[in-house]
């Protein structure tokens, strides 16, 4: 099967047949680095699986679908599933993650305090809007966060608003937070640097804190992995999502392998998920679909 890439075929795997639109990359080559995106317009998500979603949710956070999974009765389980292999992506890195505009939110939901989490000038950017999955790349731009209009915002917001928060991240469930932090808006944005041991945080922060925009082929090493999330929440816009991925080195197999494995997981997922009679068997089912837990070690090759 082929993968589709710009000026023709580019890539031949079998991992494609048979992957769900929501999960079919295109590939390219992009200022030095590998890229494969995921570009889904409004049709191309699958509506929620599971019933249960559209009734009320329980307070304990532990038994939320939303609180526990990111999980609602508008974006579905889909958009979890993004988050999951953007995980098994990076599996073997030392990730770091920058929310777009809801910084302090995420630290809150992080439980973090603001005042003790790295700060950067620059932000990456998928444009929803654009026609094509190409253009839609606008890189780094200058970072900006969320600052309230009532109650009157403190010193500190009005001083930090042109940052983004760059947070370490080691579990899953932490990355499921910073999808609430930003879930809430008609569009969002988080992005993972999944970093080798010849990188590293510190040298993150310092590229991502220049006074000239910075690329990302000058941040990314061998065996780097960058991932960022960019959903469209009102599937009524006309609007794309991008999963997008980028290395230094080819990755194609390990990229449509897992979105092969992801697609048979959700297929099965999806066929079970009308006979989940409660909430402790739906969560059973999506802890099975995230399968968190495996992403420990790298796919094989």
């Amino acid at each position: 099967m082929i993968i589709t890439a710009r000026g023709g075929p580019k890539f031949s795997c079998a991992y494609h047949v048979g992957v769900l639109p929501f999960l079919r990359f295109h590939s390219d080559r992009q200022d030095g680095l590998y890229t494969y995106v995921a570009a889904v317009g409004d049709g191309d998500f699958p509506d929620p699986a599971w019933p249960g979603l559209y009734e009320p949710y329980p307070e304990d956070p532990a038994q939320s679908p939303y609180a526990r999974h990111g999980i609602n009765n508008a974006d579905g389980e889909a958009v979890a599933v993004w988050r999951a292999l953007t995980w098994a992506l990076t599996a073997g890195t030392d990730r770091y993650a920058s929310p777009s505009y809801y910084r302090d939110e995420a630290a809150r939901l992080l439980g973090r305090q603001v005042n003790e989490t790295a700060l950067v000038a620059w932000e990456y950017q998928i444009d929803p809007e654009a026609t094509d999955w190409l253009s839609a790349d606008r890189g780094f731009v200058p970072a900006r966060a969320c600052a309230p209009i009532r109650p009157e915002p403190t010193r500190c917001e009005r001083e930090h608003q042109g940052q983004a928060g760059l947070f370490p991240l080691t579990t899953f469930a932490e990355l499921t937070a910073m999808e609430r932090a930003v879930s809430g808006d008609v569009s969002s944005e988080i992005t993972v640097f999944g970093l080798s041991a010849r990188n590293s945080g510190e040298r993150l922060n310092h590229m991502l804190n220049q006074s000239v925009r910075p690329q990302l082929g000058d941040i990314l090493v061998p065996s780097d992995v960058f991932v960022d999330i960019s959903v469209v929440r009102d599937r009524f816009l006309g609007q794309t999502s991008h999963l997008t991925v980028k290395t230094a080195l080819p990755a194609a197999d390990r990229v449509f392998l897992w979105s092969r494995r992801y697609s048979e997981a959700y297929e099965r997922y999806r066929r079970h998920a009308q006979t989940l009679a409660s909430l402790s068997e739906f969560h059973v089912a999506v802890d099975a679909l995230m399968a968190a837990s495996q992403f420990d070690q790298p796919p094989p090759s």
